[in-house]
């Protein structure tokens, strides 16, 4: 294979980034399980394995990507023999300190090849030239591969929000400090 080339996006890699398929296949998901009593609330993220594999659309649209790839301060795409395969976008403005990926795509029959490791080690780099201080990925609970690969990347948990996307999905919060 190739070696991945990782550049700074602009406009006219849009239609290229939109034409990747989005979607996302999985055989495990996690379930969040909340527990109430009279004085305390516990929640619990529980890996299950499904009993067939899902395939899950994304959770934006296409307006909605487009008008977050105009909001975002940094977008990467990455390259095989000129082809986009994959992208990372940055939000650095919302949070202090904080870069915020908000999406990490790669075309789906060149995942788990080390794509989005790749992209994820771009965007830490970037974080800390930009001396900020953690990096923030933000993921559908349901999407168990993204899940899966922040953990193995020495990313933490540290927060949930239920119907966070648009398409009503509950979203997954991971950081990983760097300074």
């Amino acid at each position: 294979m190739a070696k991945l080339k990782v550049l700074k996006a602009n406009s006219n890699h849009y239609e290229d980034m939109i034409s990747i398929d989005h979607s996302i296949t999985s055989t495990h998901a996690y379930r969040l399980q909340t527990d109430l009593d009279a004085e305390t609330t516990t929640f619990v993220f529980q890996p299950v394995k499904l009993p067939r594999e899902a395939h899950l659309s994304y959770m934006r649209d296409k307006d909605s990507l487009l008008k977050s790839w105009d909001d975002a301060s940094l977008i990467y795409v990455g390259e095989l023999d000129e082809i986009v395969v994959s992208y990372v976008v940055i939000d650095a403005k919302t949070l202090p300190s904080t870069a915020r990926i908000s999406d990490l795509v790669v075309m789906p029959e060149l995942r788990h090849k080390g794509i989005a490791r790749t992209m994820l080690a771009v965007v830490e780099s970037w974080t800390v030239e930009s001396k900020l201080e953690r990096v923030l990925i933000e993921t559908p609970m349901r999407n168990y591969p993204m899940v899966e690969l922040a953990l193995q990347s020495g990313y933490e948990l540290c927060g949930f929000m239920d119907r966070y996307f648009p398409n009503g999905d509950p979203a997954l919060f991971f950081q990983k400090r760097l300074a």
